[in-house]
């Protein structure tokens, strides 16, 4: 008989407490995260807190969020509560070296959330905040980001996530080169002739290479009179693609009207047939992400 009551017991508490969650005065404390129910901070039937992140810009325009870059975030924020939480206002802060010009540092309105419904800032240019993150951020650095939310009816909450800096997708490389001019005009390195190259560089990488530019030297002795030593300018380079530098493009040396090229030197008429002539490269970017490439042309 004892049996059967505890039986029965069992089974009226557990219907008792099926429906927990729709009765306020049994509405307790829950906080496990995994269930997206958690309530520890609930307040008047609200509890907000963020719930996700997209790059709504960055420089290249890969959705990357990359050392050097200006940043503009959408976030989005959640109400776990069983009300409607009403007049949300969301202020943005960080503590990283890394970044700056953070913007605005007003409270952002988001309006009013349903209970447990999730809302993107939507109003005018349908990002939250911008950042500049510096050239000189590690990748895989994480920035933290604080947000201090208020609704209508004056309860508060706080929450935070980071933003991981990546490394470039962009990866530079010397691509080819062609003979753009030589004193016989038969498109050959010989000796004791003045040659101008043009260079071609390549985008092997997944994101775009923003203002790229490239400094060219060689340690040959039989080379003199290399030029320029100064940094050309490729400009944009995409993913997989190829750029090469001339004038037209506000790249490379120009003279006079005629002459469109990269490098330019004169072969010493002592140089040995075949002699390979090294020509270094190093590439930067806007964001200071750098790369190192070379190549040889051949004295025929």
């Amino acid at each position: 008989m004892n049996t059967l009551k505890n039986i029965v017991y069992v089974m009226l508490c557990s219907l008792l407490f099926a429906g927990c969650d729709d009765v306020e005065f049994l509405n307790l404390k829950r906080d496990n995260p995994l269930d997206e129910k958690n309530n520890a901070n609930m307040k008047d039937g609200v509890a907000l807190k963020f719930d996700s992140y997209n790059v709504y810009s960055d420089n290249n325009d890969d959705g990357i969020i990359n050392k050097g870059e200006t940043i503009k975030l959408n976030i989005c924020i959640k109400n776990n509560g069983t009300s409607t939480a009403e007049s949300v206002k969301v202020n943005f802060s960080t503590t990283s070296q890394y970044i700056s010009n953070l913007t605005p540092t007003t409270a952002i309105n988001y309006g009013d959330i349903a209970a447990g419904s999730v809302k993107w800032y939507q109003y005018e240019s349908y990002y939250v905040i911008q950042f500049s993150v510096s050239n000189s951020t590690p990748a895989n650095t994480k920035i933290p980001i604080s947000l201090s939310i208020t609704d209508g009816n004056g309860n508060s909450f706080n929450d935070s996530f980071d933003v991981p800096v990546s490394a470039t997708g962009a990866n530079v490389i010397y691509n080819s080169f062609n003979v753009y001019s030589d004193n016989n005009s038969d498109g050959i390195i010989n000796k004791g002739e003045s040659v101008r190259l043009n260079v071609s560089l390549k985008n092997t990488g997944t994101s775009m290479a923003k203002a790229v530019k490239a400094t060219f030297s060689t340690t040959s002795s039989y080379v003199s009179g290399f030029t320029p030593t100064s940094q050309v300018n490729y400009g944009d380079i995409t993913a997989y693609g190829v750029k090469w530098a001339d004038y037209q493009g506000n790249n490379g040396t120009y003279e006079g009207y005629a002459y469109y090229y990269t490098v330019k030197f004169t072969v010493s008429s002592s140089t040995p047939t075949n002699t390979q002539i090294p020509i270094s490269i190093s590439i930067v970017d806007e964001s200071n992400n750098t790369w190192s490439a070379s190549f040889s042309v051949t004295v025929e």
